[in-house]
């Protein structure tokens, strides 16, 4: 290795002018960040519902909401941070640095619990410093112990910062220590990463013990990959007699993180040096990477040398190209959330294929979660009672008078039939057919649950959504809670009377030839016949169409066994019969007998959202949606019109 090259920091700059128009550009491009950032908060709860990890554990989460948020549309300052592990003398560098002690440095690993800055002069007037540094609670400087903590404090995450009283520091840099990267407490570690994140210049403090743990290596390497400068100090080492193993510790550093350091300095070990807060600097200019080093030059032309040959970092620090190391941090934080296989992009992608799962569970559920219900025969006169009383004010004084009489008639027969047994009444038709109802329904919950069991075994998803409800071996409160509903349910409801009068009011105002027809034929019939019968019998294997009953995203289909036959009732000798078998009559008679129907197995769909499922269909159809969100598509398509820009 080559002894004899001098601080790498001490060369003259490249033109800065270039870098200072890309950080205008960034500027441009902080509503489109903010955006991005907004749709992402957005689709945060979704995500989460989704299973999905909380992002703000990831690297472009904290580049996104700790980098490029706060810092693209503000002053560019310069954020440098000093880091390391326990007990590799972090605070003695930091105040080394500071040019005093803004941070109390104890022997005690892991002591130093919240980042502490040191601000230019001015600099916090001019700022917001919550808005640079998100996450933190900001505390003004009280003493050096204020990076200590305690107890007391919990969790709160906490910033300390002071203004340089020397007056020496640069008016664009912020200087921080922050805690351990690899202690006992992860909160100290969660700080630090909440640092590193807005910062763009690292000081890794590496010893000959903590240079290749995994923490550190980690905590480095997400720094690299953001392209962060990074300044390597190897503290605490015997000089100049471990200059080579020096060179071989930084090797495997640099190997294992990918990093490529712009300045290498070795700080020897001085117990009355470190006393009395001072701490030595050498330059290892052979270690440090071409690529990296023109980040570092020097403003002035000579370096920050001491006699000893020792050299100055702190007034070198001040002496960055800012621009050039501002305008490359930032252009890491995109690459890092503009990343297709780390980024935010495969965070949507996740988003999309865990949708995909769901919508997989809505399908089986479609294709076999279903209930077919077979209802009981209704009594026909529930709904023929509500035609007629919608025809009631349309009839004739001679057909009204005609057709009394005839009920009256038609009711002696009946009440003679009842007495002989030979017919029910009324009543105990729908007594019967509301203890047939219920038995039925019951079946149908049975049935519909053994489906969801079903299929819960070929669905993880479903598993996961349903399988808690379904396991409970008590389910007799379903059954008293269909029970209790299916006995509040009037036979009639007021809702159903409204929807049949709407019905017959519409089929009027579209077919008034046929209704005329009908009222004139009931005058006819009035004199041929004191009855005008319409027949309701079955035809086979053929349905009435399905009704749908939603409640709580569950489709109830109800099926009537039979179907409804408009047509000529039988006549009596010399007598006549009016026939109703005309077009559209039947579809409308459908629709009012299906619609009683579904009413009625409502109160299925009602329990099973109810105590069974609860919202848990609402959820599934969510989730299953999730890809379809706005939000998705317009992430994507900020995503690729950034990527157009910084890749």
């Amino acid at each position: 290795m080559r002894s004899d090259v001098s601080d790498p920091m001490s060369q003259q700059p490249l033109e800065t002018t270039a870098a200072a128009a890309e950080l205008t550009a960034f500027a441009a491009w902080a509503r489109s960040v903010e955006q991005l950032c907004d749709l992402i908060d957005a689709l945060r709860p979704l995500a989460s519902s989704l299973g999905l990890p909380d992002p703000s554990a990831t690297a472009w989460h904290g580049q996104l909401f700790g980098k490029l948020r706060p810092q693209a549309a503000r002053e560019p300052v310069l954020v440098a941070a000093v880091c390391g592990g326990t007990n590799t003398g972090k605070s003695l560098i930091a105040n080394a640095l500071a040019g005093s002690v803004i941070s109390r440095s104890i022997a005690e690993a892991a002591r130093t619990r919240y980042p502490v800055a040191s601000l230019p002069q001015g600099l916090a007037s001019r700022i917001d410093l919550a808005a640079l540094f998100p996450g933190f609670t900001l505390r003004p400087w009280s003493s050096a112990d204020d990076a200590i903590g305690s107890e007391a404090d919990g969790s709160e995450n906490v910033l300390v910062w002071r203004e340089d009283r020397t007056g020496k520091q640069s008016a664009r840099l912020v200087l921080l220590d922050t805690p351990d990267i690899d202690g006992p407490l992860r909160t100290n570690w969660q700080r630090a990463e909440c640092v590193r994140n807005a910062c763009d210049v690292l000081v890794a403090v590496l010893t000959q013990q903590k240079y290749n743990d995994a923490a550190v290596r980690e905590f480095f390497a997400a720094a690299g990959a953001a392209s962060k400068t990074v300044i390597v100090i190897f503290n605490m080492v015997e000089w100049p007699q471990q200059r080579q193993k020096i060179g071989g510790w930084l090797a495997t550093f640099l190997a294992e993180t990918g990093i490529q350091p712009a300045a290498v300095y070795a700080a020897p070990h001085h117990s009355g040096h470190a006393q009395a807060g001072r701490i030595d600097f050498f330059a290892m200019s052979e270690c440090a990477m071409p690529e990296a080093v023109s980040l570092c030059h020097h403003i002035v032309d000579h370096p920050r040398e001491r006699a000893d040959g020792s050299t100055d970092v702190g007034a070198s620090l001040s002496d960055f190209d800012f621009d050039r190391i501002k305008v490359r941090a930032m252009k890491g934080a995109f690459r890092v959330v503009l990343d297709s296989g780390t980024g935010v992009g495969a965070w949507l992608d996740e988003i999309q294929n865990h949708a995909r799962d769901w919508q997989q569970a809505q399908q089986l559920l479609a294709n076999e979660a279903r209930v077919q219900m077979e209802l009981p025969t209704a009594p026909g006169k529930i709904v023929w009672n509500e035609i007629w009383r919608w025809l009631e004010p349309r009839r004739s004084t001679l057909d009204l008078t005609v057709s009394g009489l005839y009920r009256r008639c038609g009711s002696g027969v009946l009440w003679l039939a009842r007495r002989t047994g030979l017919a029910k009444s009324e009543a105990e038709q729908r007594e019967d057919f509301s203890v047939n109802e219920l038995k039925a329904l019951k079946q149908a919950l049975a049935d519909f649950v053994q489906r969801l069991e079903d299929a819960c075994q070929h669905n993880s998803r479903l598993a996961e959504m349903l399988g808690g409800v379904l396991v409970d071996p008590d389910r007799t409160a379903w059954y008293a809670d269909l029970e209790r509903r299916h006995n509040s349910l009037p036979i009639v409801s007021d809702d159903y009377r409204a929807f049949v009068r709407g019905e017959l009011d519409r089929f009027s105002r579209e077919n008034p030839d046929t209704v005329g027809w009908i009222l004139a034929g009931l005058n006819v019939g009035a004199v041929a016949r004191p009855a005008i019968t319409l027949g309701l019998g079955l035809a086979g294997a053929a349905v009435v169409p399905a009704a749908a009953v939603t409640a709580g995203g569950l489709s109830a289909l109800v099926h009537h066994v039979g179907d409804i036959v408009v047509g000529t009732a039988a006549t009596l000798v010399g007598e006549g019969a009016l026939g109703l078998t005309v077009v559209g009559l039947k579809p409308l008679l459908e629709t009012l007998f299906a619609n009683w129907s579904a009413e009625r197995s409502r109160v299925l769909a009602e329990t099973l959202h109810g105590v069974v499922l609860g919202g848990r269909l609402e959820e599934i159809n969510r989730l299953a949606a999730a890809a379809a969100r706005p939000e998705v598509a317009q992430a994507r398509r900020l995503l690729f019109e950034c990527r157009q820009e910084f890749v």
